[in-house]
């Protein structure tokens, strides 16, 4: 791989903006058409002797995207060293900036509202603290796959930088193969010998998005919240081991439909998922060689669909190289027996065994990992993030044996510091990845952080979840537009997907939810007769806690398909029905609290995948 450029000249002429390497692009620079968006290469020499209308400097190029107005291109202005992988350096993107290329002139349709909207889900989808890169090693691979042919799977930025590819091929310095996910690096010293202990989790492109407007697979086999974490131990010596494992949601037709409920409706299609289960797990076969799918939810009640069709599906799976295992998690663990996850290691002992690890000595592989581990609950979050730790800290006891660092009889809790740590990357890696999907940190990270649960974890959990069930509802269809317009499942046209529309019963229901925040308000401010318990204030605020109570639950029983914060840009498939009754009533100063807040779904002829 051509070793990229840590700075980038980005200027702007009345026609084109040039983008240049510092250092190793033998004087080609790109041109990008400030008007069509084409990306070509050009020599450095006398076509750019006139000076440039502005500079930017950058550390790197994510790519190009077009909106209503033309091209824009996407800049990485800030970077933080977060750690190694050999004699590579990995940075973390700290800033980004969405900059127009497109020239002044307006194009028919442009709307600069709809423009604004646009440029501001993108930036929001960009300032996630999730995006790393390295200039000299493709970061989107596993140590094992280095070698091989490129997998794009996690190259999270591909749609943007596909003009750029276009123009100059994948290993130019000026493409920049960036991952979502997380990375750590924490250098370890056990019995004398110094090594790196590195995490990397890589997040998946496909079918990416929020917790309850992602889930399942889609008809190419593609699942959501799918991601590969690599552990590796970086020696000093220049020795490398890595330990692979996959995460991703139940691979079949199913979706969470949010509808103010805290656990929302459940809708499974096991005939239309045959197709696409087989796909997904034959290409993991071929991935990977060999896939154990652990499943991880209820046996019982909810989720009790989920894991029938999980299990009747994976029994049609005739591979040998394909085993499915169902651990019940809360029942086997309830009652805080956090102990009882050693039946699932005892289980998956003699195939993760098997599957061992890859190894490399002296730039040349020893060994080859030869299967994967592939766990998942609901969310492939909270139990999925338990499971997985506790598996590379088994991984991770085979490497120290193996390279003669611990005894055969010891492991990893003899050594208070490492276990430490590897409990604190472990449980900031499952924040990280549950922060992209469900917009908070995961759940039971006190037991990844310490090894036991505990009452504290607990009530932190049950804040988490409030604000789960807040953000699936209320702010995550916005969310799911900036994912869809960054992986480029969304390409911006000429009409209004953000125009509003809403029946009056909807907008008079809400302004009288604004009505009794207003008056809860007042009575928290400014209590009756000064007091804040004295029975007059705890009578205004009861009445007023009752008037909201009941105005919610119409919303919720009539209004959620108008209300719900769905996404706008890819229309969700299993969004229920409006029924507008009224709709020419005005109601002008509701509308004018609503007219920034509430948004409506694009008609779209998607069907659900």
């Amino acid at each position: 791989m051509v070793t990229a450029q840590q700075t980038f000249k980005v200027s702007f002429y009345p026609t084109t903006v040039t983008i240049e390497a510092s250092r190793g692009s033998s004087d080609t620079h790109l041109v990008v058409d400030r008007t069509t968006g084409q990306v070509t290469t050009a020599s450095s020499s006398p076509a750019f002797s006139a000076s440039p209308l502005r500079t930017l400097s950058a550390h790197g190029v994510m790519g190009l995207i077009n909106l209503q107005r033309g091209p824009y291109v996407v800049l990485i202005t800030g970077r933080e060293a977060v750690g190694t992988i050999g004699s590579s350096t990995v940075y973390r993107v700290s800033a980004t900036r969405v900059v127009r290329v497109a020239d002044d002139r307006t194009p028919s349709g442009f709307d600069a509202a709809d423009e604004a909207t646009y440029v501001r889900l993108l930036e929001n989808a960009l300032q996630t603290p999730s995006f790393y890169f390295s200039y000299d090693m493709d970061l989107t691979c596993s140590l094992q796959r280095q070698d091989s042919a490129s997998n794009d799977v996690f190259f999270f930025n591909k749609y943007l930088a596909e003009p750029i590819i276009h123009a100059v091929g994948s290993s130019s310095v000026f493409v920049l193969r960036v991952i979502h996910g997380f990375f750590a690096c924490k250098p370890v010293e056990v019995r004398g010998t110094k090594f790196n202990y590195v995490l990397v989790t890589r997040r998946g492109r496909y079918r990416q998005g929020t917790r309850y407007f992602s889930r399942g697979a889609d008809a190419d086999g593609h699942v959501s919240n799918y991601a590969e974490t690599e552990q590796i131990v970086d020696l000093s010596s220049g020795d490398q081991m890595a330990y692979v494992q996959v995460r991703g949601s139940i691979p079949i037709m199913w979706a969470q439909v949010p509808n103010m409920h805290y656990v929302p409706e459940l809708r499974i299609d096991v005939n239309a998922s045959h197709e696409r289960f087989q796909t997904h797990m034959t290409r993991m076969i071929d991935e990977y060689n060999e896939v154990v799918a652990v499943n991880l939810i209820n046996k019982v009640k909810y989720e009790k669909p989920m894991g029938d069709a999980f299990a009747a599906l994976s029994a049609e799976m005739k591979s040998p190289q394909y085993h499915y295992v169902h651990f019940d998690f809360h029942k086997e663990c309830s009652r805080m027996r956090w102990d009882r996850i050693s039946l699932l290691m005892d289980e998956l002992s003699s195939l993760n065994a098997r599957f061992g690890y890859y190894e490399k000595k002296a730039n040349h592989a020893q060994r080859q990992q030869l299967g994967v581990v592939r766990t998942n609950c609901m969310d492939c979050l909270d139990r999925t993030n338990v499971v997985q730790s506790e598996l590379a800290r088994m991984a991770l006891e085979w490497q120290l044996r193996d390279s003669r660092i611990i005894e055969q009889a010891e492991s990893v809790s003899a050594f208070p510091l490492l276990r430490q740590m590897l409990n604190n990357v472990w449980a900031d890696n499952a924040d990280f990845v549950s922060c992209a999907y469900s917009g908070t940190g995961a759940l039971k990270t006190d037991f990844t952080r310490t090894g036991k649960r505990t009452y504290m974890g607990a009530l932190r959990d049950g804040r988490n979840s409030v604000e789960r069930y807040v953000r699936g509802n209320f702010f995550d269809g916005e969310r799911q537009d900036g994912i869809d317009l960054l992986l480029g499942a969304y390409r911006v046209q000429a009409s209004r997907p953000f125009a509003r529309t809403l029946s009056s019963e909807a907008r008079a229901l809400v302004g009288t939810i604004y009505v009794c925040l207003f008056m809860l308000a007042y009575a928290f401010f400014y209590p009756r007769n000064h007091s804040w318990f004295g029975m007059s204030n705890v009578v205004f605020v009861g009445a007023w806690c009752g008037v909201l109570y009941l105005v919610f639950c119409v919303v919720r029983a009539k209004h959620t398909a108008e209300l719900v914060n769905w996404p706008r840009l890819v229309a969700y498939s299993m969004r229920p029905q409006v029924t507008k009754t009224n709709a020419s009533i005005k109601l002008p100063i509701v509308d004018r609290w609503l007219e920034p807040s509430v948004q409506s779904v694009r008609p779209s002829g998607k069907k659900f995948a």
